[in-house]
């Protein structure tokens, strides 16, 4: 390991730098290979599943890589999930080793439990810059010793696994759902061609801007499925890749200062963070270096998505997608202003249908289900253990997305089905009052949700409002703000101003833990559960 910085790079071999630790991207891979010989050794065959719960670091990629050049399936999950969360994978997939940070081995000894799994643990120590960096217990260096740990299985095959025909279309098999509103589901993909990989990483590269030599950051968690793709397809590539093990948007602004990066994944609650940041300090660092800023995972307020464009230029792009069709859409930063509050036009041969309920399409303008069809080279799957999804439009998925289409064929999302507020009969849809409320003076976050009504109109609409630092928002003063921009029916009922929302590293926002604190506080008065 050496002192990470440019100049301390070879000229011709990419580097990976996490938390002021580098490695060659050769040595990466040749690690990534001594762990599929030990993987195997261990008895894995293709096809099975392993589990990997770590931070964001240099190892994630080697185990990744390494788990993958067997042929097995490597399932990142959620560092933030708990132990009934992590049992329901290993039961689901059969998993049969999991790689965990020592942070997280008790949760996972206890998923084992709950799910009375004999799956292997390997442990994967946490270097003290690692915790330094992301600003964890330093007691967390010292591992739990329960287990063996990740450096010895490495040091003990000192061969790479040698070239497995067919290993990485075999080890693209399982991926899972994000779970942020159920359980997580498999989705079992069909075993890709050679063509279909090649296609696939060839669009990713070519519209998120990767390339040999490019220089990426890796800002988003590599647990979830986009930044997971771009990386260990970046690392591929022989990409200059910086790894940030947690997000903070100063330490982000300087990482692409001094990086000069080119190349990053992020989401609109990251935009927001960055936004927080006074504009004296912003100013001080140089971003003239992206090329290719790419966006997705959550609705995009227009107000921010509008100051997005003013901060990042053309190298502004979104998508949207699901990991069950991959990418449907694109679209860059003029495009949207000129479609404001689009999420793109389908692409490669990918497509999408507003319809009803019962599959009867709606005419351009009308809001309904957003059926999808992946592009043309995308796999078809069927859900681990639950068969394939019925549709009532042939060939097309629904995952819950509501939306429409203008008549030019660009896609506008409302929100998820689960989320509609039904009031007095009326559906009231979250993302538009969400979008109002970003765009108040002040606002750094917001969610908004359904909660039982007092009353006898069925649900009342609730808010919980983020703001900038130093922002002072009262629930009258907001409730002021959106008169003359909402029906009074649409503006919330119930409005908190809170210190943070909990957000999952990818921006996804867990709705129902909130609307828990709702549900919990109506049992108290109704006396249900009070002894």
């Amino acid at each position: 390991m050496t002192d990470a910085s440019p100049k301390d790079a070879s000229p011709t071999l990419a580097t990976l730098t996490s938390a002021g630790r580098q490695r060659t991207q050769p040595d990466v891979l040749e690690r990534a290979g001594r762990l599929g010989a030990a993987i195997l050794a261990a008895g894995v065959e293709r096809g099975s599943k392993c589990v990997i719960m770590a931070r964001n670091d240099i190892e994630f990629l080697e185990v990744s890589v390494g788990i993958a050049c067997t042929g097995a399936n490597p399932l990142p999950v959620n560092t933030r999930w708990t132990a009934p969360e992590v049992a329901h994978v290993l039961v689901d997939a059969n998993v049969r080793m999991v790689f965990a940070h020592t942070e997280f081995v008790p949760v996972v000894e206890a998923a084992r439990e709950i799910a009375a799994s004999d799956a292997r643990i390997v442990e994967i120590a946490m270097p003290g810059e690692l915790l330094a960096e992301g600003g964890w217990d330093p007691r967390l260096a010292e591992p739990t010793g329960r287990h063996e740990l990740l450096e010895d299985l490495i040091a003990a095959h000192p061969e790479p696994v040698g070239h497995i025909e067919g290993a990485i279309a075999e080890s693209m098999g399982v991926i899972y759902t994000s779970g942020t509103t159920g359980k997580p589901k498999g989705v079992a993909r069909e075993k890709m061609t050679q063509q279909q990989l090649l296609t696939i990483a060839s669009s990713n590269a070519q519209r998120a801007g990767l390339a040999p030599g490019v220089r990426m950051l890796v800002a988003g968690p590599l647990y979830h499925t986009s930044p997971n793709a771009l990386a260990v397809l970046g690392l591929r590539m022989g990409a200059e890749m910086v790894i940030m093990p947690r997000w903070d948007a100063r330490r982000f602004l300087q990482l692409v200062d001094e990086h000069r990066i080119q190349q990053v994944k992020i989401v609109p609650t990251m935009v927001s963070r960055i936004l927080s940041v006074p504009a004296a300090e912003r100013a001080r660092y140089d971003l003239s270096s992206l090329t290719h800023v790419v966006h997705s995972a959550a609705p995009c307020p227009p107000a921010l998505k509008r100051a997005a464009i003013e901060l990042f230029g053309e190298s502004l792009w979104e998508f949207y997608g699901c990991s069950e069709a991959g990418t449907i859409t694109w679209i860059n930063g003029e495009d949207w202003l000129t479609h404001p509050g689009s999420v793109g036009r389908p692409a490669d041969g990918s497509a999408v249908v507003i319809a009803d309920e019962q599959g009867n399409p709606l005419p351009a303008g009308e809001l309904g289900r957003v059926y999808v069809r992946g592009a043309d080279y995308w796999p078809k799957f069927e859900y681990l253990n639950l068969g394939a999804p019925s549709s009532p439009v042939p060939g097309m998925l629904w995952v819950g997305d509501l939306g429409y289409l203008d008549a030019d064929g660009y896609l506008y999302l409302t929100g998820r089905d689960s989320e509609v507020v039904i009031r007095g009969g009326v559906n009231i849809y979250p993302a538009e009052i969400e979008s109002a409320i970003s765009a108040l003076e002040g606002v750094e976050d917001v969610a908004v949700f359904g909660i039982a009504d007092t009353g006898d109109l069925g649900q009342a609409v609730a808010a919980h409002i983020q703001p900038r630092p130093g922002a002072q928002l009262t629930e009258a003063g907001v409730r002021e703000a959106l008169r003359g921009q909402l029906a009074s029916y649409k503006i919330p009922t119930r409005i908190s101003i809170v210190e943070a929302l909990p957000r999952d590293d990818s921006g996804k926002v867990y709705k129902r833990l909130i609307q828990n604190l709702y549900a919990a506080e109506e049992s108290v008065v109704s006396g249900v559960g009070v002894e």
